[in-house]
C-alpha cells in the first residue's frame, strides 16, 4: 500500500511534465505558418487588383468620352451638308469606340449652332440630334437658345457642338458607388460626360437637309 501511494505524484509529474512537453511542441511548431499568412494576405492583395483593374478601366472609358466627343464632331464638321442618316452613322461610329470597356451605350447629342451677338445667350439651335439606347431622334427644337463659351461668340459664324454622357459599370461593384433607376432599383455605376466645340472645315456652316 505505501508503494502505491508513493507512485501518485511521480504519475502526476509525468503526465504534467507531458503536457508542457506538448504544449511547448506545438507553440514551437512552424509548420503552416506560411499557409495561414497566404489565407490571410489573399483577400488584401486579391481586393486592391480588382480595385486596380476597375480604376483603369474607368479612367480608359473616361478618356474615351473625349475622343468619341472629338471625333464626332471632326466628322460632322467635315460635311458642308448632312442628313439624319449620316448623323446616325457618325453617331454609331462614336459609340463603337466604347467597345469592350463599357457595356452601357452612351447618350450623344450634336447641335449645330448660328452664333450672332444679337442672340440672348449666344447661340441658336438650327438643327439637333440625339442618340440614346441606340436609337436616334430629334434633339431639342431648332430656334432654342443655346450657350456658347465666350471664346467662341464670334459674330454671324457657325459652330458644331457634341456632348457624350454614359453611365460606366464596373464589374466589382464595391469600387464605385450606388445609383438609383427610375424603379427604385439600386445598381453600380458611375456617370461621366464630356463637350466638344468644333467649326466646319469645308463650308461657312453645315446644313441638316431634313433635321
Amino acid at each position: 500500500m505505501t508503494q502505491g501511494k508513493s507512485d501518485m505524484p511521480v504519475k502526476n509529474q509525468l503526465s504534467a511534465n507531458g503536457k508542457l512537453n506538448l504544449f511547448n511542441r506545438f507553440r514551437d511548431n512552424s509548420d503552416g505558418v506560411a499557409a495561414v499568412e497566404f489565407a490571410l494576405v489573399v483577400p488584401l492583395l486579391l481586393a486592391l487588383y480588382l480595385g486596380t483593374v476597375e480604376i483603369s478601366n474607368a479612367i480608359t472609358v473616361s478618356k474615351q468620352t473625349a475622343r468619341v466627343a472629338g471625333t464626332i464632331a471632326d466628322l460632322v464638321t467635315q460635311q458642308s451638308e448632312v442628313k439624319k442618316a449620316d448623323l446616325k452613322d457618325i453617331m454609331d461610329i462614336g459609340s463603337s469606340i466604347y467597345f469592350p470597356y463599357s457595356a452601357a451605350k452612351p447618350v450623344i447629342k450634336i447641335y449645330g449652332i448660328d452664333v450672332d451677338d444679337d442672340h440672348p445667350k449666344g447661340g441658336k439651335v438650327v438643327w439637333s440630334r440625339k442618340l440614346s439606347n441606340g436609337a436616334d431622334s430629334a434633339g431639342i427644337p431648332a430656334g432654342t437658345d443655346i450657350l456658347v463659351p465666350t471664346k467662341l461668340k464670334i459674330d454671324e459664324t457657325f459652330v458644331v457642338k457634341v456632348t457624350v454622357e454614359i453611365e460606366y459599370r464596373p464589374v466589382v461593384t464595391w469600387v464605385i458607388g450606388q445609383k438609383t433607376d427610375g424603379n427604385g432599383d439600386s445598381y453600380t455605376a458611375l456617370d461621366m460626360d464630356d463637350t466638344y466645340w468644333l467649326r466646319p472645315r469645308l463650308s461657312d456652316d453645315v446644313k441638316c437637309t431634313d433635321c
